[in-house]
Order: structure tokens, then C-alpha cells, then sequence
């Protein structure tokens, strides 16, 4: 039964829908047998044996029927399945027939072959044969040694590779495998061979990584010629775009290991595992200017490296318009990486900005001396304009790293130099230096590259030469002269001038050296080549002029000199740094605020008179302003001076100190006339909206410096007259006197005799002073001020006063400032309006009285309230007045 064929059709999935459900019950009806081959089964036979028994013919006419019915229905079937395969018989036939005839024609060239034979065999002899076996004999010979010099190529197709690889024939290499792989696989009948092609795999692998390093080696020192064949051999793999993609990787790793290799001969140890920020903090202080010069040069390699290759991609790659598709496709992979290495550009550049920032980090800049610092900034600035040709960056992170840690470096370093004033102020002898009249800052050599931007003998500072002078924007000659290194294969670098010792801060800056012209040499005093510390001759002092002669001279000292020294160092650093300016400016005013202070402090600490008239409100203020500054917060708290303990200020020989009292008040002034020569230079570096706080410090502090000599000199004028002497001498003068006197009273010749003494102790003082008219001029006025501020004092003690008094009130102070004036050589004697004006209000009517006590606030209420007692013989109107100047102390 397993073995028995299923009715044809019953399962076939090509019956159609057409057969109707008695023809399918039908052919369910036929026994399987009858499907039979007919080798296999005789369908009569089968019948008969299988007729009704007994016979009946009503029985054999139903399976007749039966038989007949079918019959009908498998030839029906039988013949829609040919009609369905008709097609696919007729091409059966078809091809079935193609056969025949190629049969055909083969029989009938055998056979005509065999009767060639035949006629050959007739015709030809033995050695005919015997040479044709010989000629097959050689084909197949030569097929073989073929096949042998195949083997022998392919077996020494490693060392062919390494021969050409040391030759860096990089493209024949790669072709040499590359044919030799496509040879094997056409032999792959021979064992060895297969063999043979895992074996070049291997060899292929191993110059890509051969490839792979000296593609590596470029980064260092980029080869024009090695380049070239090293695209061309990865052209040839399909590979250029990953080549250039592992190139970058190469360059990245190039960086990290040129930055590493710089720093390590400057460490005292040394450990594989160290990273490079802990190598940084390695570096000795010492080294470190000359670790960042290794450093940025080893660097300059790298990115002179990437330069060259971007540049050469630029002339060698353009891309060439074409319709072609392997054109295009090629055009397209220049694009991308014509992108991919402008992009590295900017990425290289980032990499080594952050090595360099992570050494400035971790090497303490704080602690560098200053012209290493000044180096520093110099090799940063060349680092900058190196990133400005490389890729056009403008380094603003550098930038603003260097701006951030220069102005920490610059406030540490001023902090030392204002410990520095405080131990100079503390110690200074207050003496003269000896320099020649005409002396200024632009004879000290911190200033000497400032000379063609301060002479006062230009006429004018054009703002187009100071901004050259200042701008840190490399100028075109800096481009070319950068460029040009880029250029070159050698080793030398952009950073080589600071190897020069013979190179000046100038040089490195890229700044117009100071032309040395013969007539301002010759201006340079003698005096400076001894640095101003040696003591002045006494034959320079008889050669000095008397003071009522000299209009002019300069008066510095030690300290004054140092302080403008280092005003000239940071300045230095505003020419090489102009982004940080304003900083170091305003650090330069705190180097004058503290003298300017100091100075007040010192001289102006015995003063004994009121104060009042001495400060102006602008005075106070600046005062005021010092101080809060100097003990606000503590980035700018600085201990005050203490007062020398080692001057001698009690002594009325030497007028209680009153040279060294000219020499520190005209120091100041001197040193507030050089910032004010500074003053355009300082304003032309700096911001437009930032020179409005230079003005402010001009003409609020600069400007009300001389009204320090008021209050210092005063300190010396006011002991000029023993004041209580002077005023008992007063208190026994009669001013209720009835007549005018006509000699004025004896403390009139007392104090002039003071005044003399001063006189001549003032001349004592010019032989170790040089007094210009100014200062003389100054402190006379203080004499003056005091007598007359005296003379009120006196006036106003008198309890009586008759007309005859006030007439010899008049007589004494114009005799007394007609001596003066003879003196002094003031002409006319400043504050007697003082005296004159309180004398004659005597004579004033009750009503301009009254507006005299009220509008007259120079005088103390003691002074007024004398004034009314004695002028006033009304009680109500004495009342009145009286009232009037009680209530000034109310309003104010």
C-alpha cells in the first residue's frame, strides 16, 4: 500500500476549478491499481478476474457502465493536463531535436576524422609521429615550468616586498602583491599555492602596517616625494580616505608625544607612568622659560608638518569637472578630504593651545623673574602668530589665558615692588640726587625704546605710531617672516631668536628698535651712568646757584628713581602685553598713590597749625582715596609706611627738617610731571571708553599735587616765630591808645628777627638742595600765611580797641610785610588781604558788618566774635552779630 501511485490529479495543485464534483467522485471510485504501470498490471485481466459471480448481465452492464464512465473521466483529465503542458513539450521536442542534429554532426566528424586517420595512418611514417609527441611533449613542458616560475615568483614575493619597501617604492609593493594574490587564485589547483595566498594576506597586512608608519614618520617632518608615493600605494588599496583619517589620528598622538619628549630633559625624574601635567609640575622654576621654548618649538614641528601636507592637497588635488562616474566619485573623496584636513587645521591647533596652557598651568608663572616672564610672554606672542598663519585662529583661549595669568603674574609682582617702596620709603636719607636740570624719565634705560613716543621736543605723538608701537596684531613683516619657516625644510624654527642672548625684548616682540641718534645720546647725564647711588662731589655743590637765581632744577631721589624704574618695566609689559593695559596702569598709579602718600605721611605728621586752609577739598579727597585704597581689601591692602625714626626733625638748625621735607615734596612732584609725560602714551593704549579713568586720575590726583607743599612746608613755616612768644609780646600792646603811633610795636622787630634767622637758615639749606623760585616761592608763602594767620590770632586777643589801636594795628602788619617783601623777595607778600581785610572791618558801618560775619568763613568764630565785641558799641547790635556767628557752627 506505501508503495501505491495516488490518482493523477486528486493532489496536484494545477486542478482547476472546472472539475465538477461528479467527475472528482469519480476518479475517488478507481481503484489505485488501475494507475499501475502497465509492465506492472494488466487492467482486462484484473476486470475479468473481478466480473460478478455468477454472471449477470444486468451486473456486467452496471460495471460496464462503471469501467466506461471512467474511462471517460481519466482520458478527460488526461487530456487538459497535456493541453496545460503543451508548451512546455513542444520546447522539450524542440531541444530534444537540437540534440539530434549535433549528434548528428558529431558522428560525421568522427567519422571523417577517422578516415583523415586512416588516410594518415596510409600515408605518413613513424617519425612524423614520433615529432608531434615531441611537439606535445614541449607544450606541456612549458606549461609546467610555467606553473614552476609561478611558484618560485610567488615564494619570493616577501622578499621582493621588503627590497622595495626599503627602497620606499611603496606602489610597487603593493602591486607586486596585489597581482601575485590574483595569480594564486587562478592556480588554486596546486596545494601549495593555497598555501601560498594566506601567506600574501599576511605579507599585504604587513606592509599596510609598514605603510602605516611611515606615514606616522610625516608627522614629524612631512617629505613631499615620500608623500606622493605613499597616497599613490593607498590609491592603488582603495584606502586613501582611511589613510587620511588614521593620518590625523597619527598627527593627534604626534602632538602628545613631541610635548612629552620636550619636557622630559628637564625633569629630575622620570617615570614611564608619569602624565604630562605631572611632568609639568616637575620642571624646575628655572628651566622653565627654556622647557616652554622646547616645548613650542618641538610643537612648530608638528604643525609645520600638517601645514606642508594641507598644501600640498591644495596644489596637487583640485578637483576636475568631468560627467565621468569613476571621476566623480574621485572628485568626491578630494572634497571630503580637502574638508577633513582644513578641519584638522583648527583641531591640531586646539591640541597644542591645550599643552601649552596645561604647562603655563603647572609651572608656577608667578615665581618667574621678570625678564623671564617678559621672554615668556614673547614666546607665547610668536606662538600666536604662528596659530595666525597656520590656520587663522586668533587664539582666543591662549589669549585670554595669558591675559588671566599675566595679570596675576604682574599684581604678584607688584605686591613685591610695593614692599619694596615701603622698604626704600622707610629707609630713604631724603637727599638730592645728582642729575642735570634738564633730567627726566627718558634718560633712565627703562625708558629708552619709549623715546620717539615721550620726547617732548616732537610735536605732536601721532596716534598711527603708537598704535604700531602697541598692537598685538602681528604686522605683515611678522606674517612674511613667519611664513617663511613654514616653508623651509629645515629644522629651524620661528622660536630661534630666543636662543640668541644677543637679541633684546624688542626683537622678540617684533618692535622698532629705538634709533640712537647723537644728540640724545650726548642729553644722557654723567650722573646716570653711576646709577644715581654714588654721593654728590663738593665741587658740584659750589657750582650751584643761589636760590633767588635758579628757576628751575630737579629734585629726585633714590626712591623716586626706583619708582619710576619699575614704571618703566611695566610698561615694558603693556608694549608686549597692550590686552592687559589698563591693569598694569592702574598698578602704576598705585606705585605714585603710595609715594604720593607716604610723603604726606612723613612730613606732614608734626604739622601744628589748623589744617583748614592748608587741603583743598581735591587734596582731601586724593588723600581719602589713598587711604581707603591702600587699606580696603586685601588684594590691594598694603601696610603703611612707618614714620623714620632716623630724620631729624625737631632741630632749628636745619628748620626742622626742612630739606629733607623739599626733597620728599618735590620728589613727588617731579615724579606726578613724569606721569603726566606719560599721560598721551598711556591714554593711545588703552581702550577709547578706559581713557576717561586715566583723565580722572590726571586731574583729580596729578593735578593737586603741588597743594602738598602747603601743608609740608607749613610744618617748617609755623616754627619760622615762636607763636606763643609773639602772641604775649601782642597781649602787651595798648590798642585802646587815643593818638596813632607812629612807630610800630616792638613784637614787630621780633618777629622779623625770627623771620632773618629763617632766612639764613634757608640759604644754609640751598648748599645741599638745589630751591628753584617755586619752591623758595612755596615756602615763603607758608611764612607768610603763618604771620598773618598770627597777626589775626594777636588782633583778635584785644579785649579794647580804639581808633588810635587799629590805626597801629595797620602800622605794624605793613611794616611788618614791607620786611618780609625785602626778605623773602615776594613781591607783593601773599595773605595780606587776610590781615588788611580783618583790621579794617573795624571801621565797617553795622550793615556791611553784618555782611562781612556772615560771608567771611576764612576767619574762626573766636576772631569774629572779637571783631563785633570791639566794633560794636550797641549791645543790641553786638547781640545780634553775636547770633549770627553762633549760628554758623549750627548750619554747618
Amino acid at each position: 500500500m506505501e508503495n501505491r501511485h495516488a490518482p493523477p490529479g486528486v493532489n496536484s495543485r494545477s486542478e482547476t476549478a472546472a472539475q465538477s464534483a461528479a467527475d472528482l467522485e469519480v476518479l475517488r471510485e478507481i481503484e489505485h491499481i488501475y494507475f499501475s504501470p502497465p509492465t506492472e498490471f494488466d487492467a482486462a485481466k484484473y476486470a475479468l478476474e473481478h466480473a460478478p459471480s455468477p454472471p449477470d448481465c444486468e451486473a456486467i452492464e452496471r460495471m460496464f457502465t462503471k469501467l466506461k464512465r471512467q474511462q471517460q473521466v481519466v482520458s478527460g483529465k488526461a487530456l487538459h493536463l497535456i493541453s496545460q503542458q503543451r508548451d512546455n513539450c513542444d520546447r522539450e521536442f524542440a531541444e530534444i531535436q537540437n540534440i539530434r542534429e549535433q549528434l548528428t554532426q558529431t558522428l560525421e566528424t568522427c567519422r571523417k576524422a577517422r578516415e583523415r586517420l586512416k588516410t594518415a595512418s596510409n600515408h605518413l611514417t613513424i617519425s612524423t609521429f614520433v615529432i608531434l609527441a615531441n611537439v606535445r611533449k614541449r607544450q606541456i613542458i612549458k606549461s609546467v615550468l610555467k606553473s614552476l616560475e609561478l611558484l618560485q615568483s610567488l615564494r619570493s614575493v616577501e622578499k621582493d616586498v621588503s627590497d622595495l619597501l626599503n627602497k620606499k617604492e611603496y606602489f610597487e609593493a603593493i602591486d607586486l602583491i596585489l597581482k601575485s594574490k590574483k595569480a594564486a587564485n587562478n592556480h588554486k589547483e596546486y596545494t601549495c599555492i593555497a598555501d601560498l595566498s594566506t601567506r600574501l594576506q599576511d605579507t599585504l597586512d604587513m606592509t599596510e602596517e609598514k605603510l602605516d608608519s611611515v606615514l606616522s614618520g610625516l608627522c614629524h617632518n612631512f617629505d613631499e616625494d615620500v608623500f606622493k608615493k605613499l597616497k599613490k600605494a593607498y590609491d592603488l588599496l582603495g584606502k586613501t580616505q582611511a589613510a587620511m583619517e588614521q593620518l590625523h589620528m597619527h598627527y593627534s598622538s604626534a602632538v602628545n608625544e613631541s610635548a612629552m619628549e620636550a619636557v622630559k630633559p628637564f625633569l629630575n625624574e622620570y617615570t614611564i607612568e608619569m602624565k604630562f601635567q605631572e611632568m609639568c609640575q616637575s620642571v624646575p622654576t628655572n628651566k622653565a622659560t627654556v622647557c616652554l621654548l622646547n616645548l613650542c618649538e618641538n610643537l612648530f614641528h608638528v604643525m609645520r608638518s600638517y601645514y606642508l601636507l594641507v598644501t600640498w592637497h591644495l596644489k596637487n588635488e583640485e578637483i576636475q569637472p568631468s560627467s565621468n562616474v569613476f571621476d566623480i566619485e574621485k572628485n568626491v573623496s578630494r572634497e571630503y578630504i580637502k574638508q577633513k584636513l582644513k578641519a584638522g587645521l583648527i583641531r591640531i591647533w586646539h591640541d597644542v593651545q591645550a599643552k601649552v596652557s596645561i604647562f603655563l598651568k603647572s609651572s608656577g608663572l608667578e615665581e618667574f623673574p621678570f625678564e623671564k616672564f617678559i621672554q615668556m610672554l614673547g614666546i607665547l606672542r610668536k606662538l600666536t602668530q604662528v596659530a595666525e598663519i597656520f590656520c587663522g585662529d586668533k587664539s582666543d583661549l591662549l589669549q585670554d589665558f595669558i591675559k588671566t595669568q599675566s595679570v596675576s603674574y604682574i599684581k604678584n609682582y607688584h605686591r613685591g615692588r610695593m614692599e619694596e617702596l615701603k622698604l626704600f620709603l622707610e629707609n630713604e636719607g631724603w637727599e638730592q640726587c645728582p642729575v642735570k636740570a634738564n633730567f627726566n624719565i627718558l634718560n633712565l634705560q627703562e625708558f629708552k625704546q619709549f623715546k620717539k613716543y615721550l620726547n617732548p621736543k616732537s610735536d605732536s605723538i601721532t596716534k598711527g605710531t603708537l598704535s604700531d608701537a602697541t598692537s598685538s596684531v602681528p604686522s605683515q613683516d611678522d606674517s612674511v617672516y613667519i611664513a617663511k619657516y613654514f616653508a623651509q625644510k629645515t629644522s629651524r624654527t620661528p622660536f630661534e631668536i630666543f636662543r640668541n642672548e644677543n637679541v633684546t625684548n624688542d626683537d622678540i616682540f617684533g618692535l622698532e628698535p629705538e634709533s640712537e641718534e647723537s644728540d640724545e645720546s650726548d642729553d644722557e647725564p654723567d650722573e646716570l651712568r653711576r646709577d644715581f647711588v654714588e654721593d654728590m662731589d663738593a665741587q658740584d655743590y659750589k657750582t650751584l646757584q643761589s636760590p633767588s637765581k635758579i628757576k628751575g632744577s630737579v629734585i629726585v631721589t633714590n626712591t623716586t628713581l626706583s619708582v619710576l624704574r619699575n614704571c618703566g618695566q611695566y610698561l615694558q609689559i603693556c608694549r608686549y602685553l597692550p590686552q592687559i593695559s589698563l591693569e598694569v596702569i592702574m598698578l602704576m598709579n598705585q606705585l605714585f598713590d603710595y609715594y604720593f602718600y607716604a610723603v604726606h605721611s612723613f612730613f606732614t605728621s608734626d604739622l601744628e597749625v589748623a589744617s583748614s586752609t592748608l587741603y583743598g577739598t581735591k587734596l582731601n579727597l586724593v588723600l581719602k582715596r589713598i587711604s581707603n585704597s591702600i587699606n580696603g581689601a586685601d588684594e590691594t591692602k598694603f601696610e603703611c609706611p612707618s614714620n623714620p625714626q632716623h630724620l631729624d626733625m625737631a632741630s632749628e638748625e636745619n628748620l626742622h627738617g626742612l630739606s629733607e621735607r623739599i626733597v620728599g615734596v618735590e620728589s613727588v612732584i617731579f615724579l606726578a610731571k613724569q606721569f603726566e609725560l606719560l599721560q598721551p602714551y598711556l591714554e593711545s593704549i588703552v581702550l577709547p571708553h578706559q581713557r576717561m579713568i586715566l583723565e580722572h586720575f590726571r586731574d583729580n590726583t596729578l593735578a593737586v599735587v603741588e597743594d602738598l607743599r602747603k601743608p609740608v612746608y607749613m610744618c617748617s613755616a609755623s616754627k619760622a616765630v615762636d607763636a606763643r612768644s609773639a602772641l604775649i609780646a601782642m597781649s602787651q600792646v595798648r590798642w585802646d591808645v587815643k593818638n596813632v603811633a607812629v612807630e610800630h610795636s616792638p613784637y614787630v622787630d621780633m618777629i622779623i628777627r625770627k623771620i632773618q634767622v629763617f632766612a639764613l637758615r634757608l640759604e644754609n639749606i640751598s648748599s645741599r638742595v638745589t630751591l628753584n623760585l617755586r619752591v623758595v616761592n612755596s615756602i615763603w608763602s607758608m611764612v607768610s600765611k603763618f604771620v598773618v594767620h598770627l597777626l589775626v590770632e594777636g588782633f583778635s586777643n584785644a579785649t579794647k580797641c580804639s581808633n588810635g589801636g587799629r590805626g597801629l594795628m595797620q602800622l605794624d602788619y605793613r611794616q611788618l610785610f614791607v620786611k618780609l617783601e625785602k626778605i623773602s623777595g615776594l613781591k607783593p607778600v601773599p595773605y595780606q588781604d587776610y590781615v588788611d581785610k580783618y583790621v579794617k572791618a573795624y571801621y565797617l558801618p553795622r550793615n556791611e558788618l553784618e555782611i562781612f560775619v556772615r560771608d567771611s568763613t576764612e576767619y574762626s568764630n573766636k576772631h569774629l566774635l572779637a571783631l563785633v565785641s570791639c566794633a560794636c558799641e550797641n549791645k543790641r547790635d553786638r547781640q545780634a552779630l553775636t547770633a549770627i556767628i553762633e549760628s554758623r557752627d549750627v548750619g554747618s
